[in-house]
């Protein structure tokens, strides 16, 4: 359980977009914080891997490459 206090201005933004889009605060609060953890976990996976190919542990492909492994060579 979260309990979350949010200045007066940004209340009235997330109480007018959730009654916009016909949600609960609750629900869209949610929905954003879902999508904000993701992207993070994005992040910190783009991060390991760009770290892994800048240290010579990992190699790029391109779609060329990639088409001709798998025969959709054209």
């Amino acid at each position: 359980m979260v309990s979350l206090r949010l200045r007066p201005a940004l209340d009235r933004k997330l109480t007018l977009e959730a009654k916009r889009v016909g949600r609960t605060k609750t629900a869209v609060t949610r929905a954003a914080l879902i999508a904000w953890l993701d992207e993070q976990e994005d992040i910190r996976i783009a991060e390991e891997r760009i770290k892994r190919l800048n240290a010579g542990k990992s190699h790029t492909v391109t779609l060329e490459e990639v088409e001709r492994r798998l025969g959709l060579a054209r």
